[in-house]
């Protein structure tokens, strides 16, 4: 298992991983977001290929400004591991990786959102040394 940076080609395993989630996305909308973000400073996205070369999980990880009432942070703002490779390690893998990023950027606090539907998930962050900071509830409003 080799953690790495994604490179365009891994779009489509990307994709899959997405919809496992339940976030499905159009292959040019993938291409053209990761195309904007790649290779920026305050964006990480690493991937976590199986020794047979097949993308396995991702993670994307964020950096957040500062603002008037709190220093700047990171955000992981995706985790993905691919169902039938989970619980062998590959998440806390990325989230190493992830942490790795964020510390030589110079911030010591990254945060996760995570659905309150999604248990398993709340577990795997309480054992990687994450503790829940507060609950909140999202908004949106999609602008015409």
């Amino acid at each position: 298992m080799q953690i790495r940076q994604m490179q365009e080609t891994d779009l489509g395993d990307v994709e899959a991983l997405a919809i496992q989630l339940g976030y499905p996305n159009s292959s040019s909308d993938l291409c053209r977001r990761f195309r904007e973000i790649h290779g920026l400073e305050n964006y990480a996205l690493l991937v976590a290929q199986s020794d047979e070369g097949k993308v396995v999980g991702y993670i994307q990880i964020n950096l957040e400004p500062q603002t008037l009432l709190s220093d700047s942070k990171a955000d992981i703002s995706a985790l993905i591991v691919h169902e039938s490779w989970r619980g062998q390690g590959i998440g806390a893998a990325l989230v190493a990786g992830a942490e790795a990023w964020v510390r030589d950027k110079g911030l010591r606090l990254i945060r996760v959102r995570s659905n309150t539907v999604r248990e398993g998930a709340h577990r795997f962050y309480l054992r990687e040394g994450y503790r829940v900071s507060k609950t909140s509830s999202i908004f949106t409003k999609t602008l015409d």
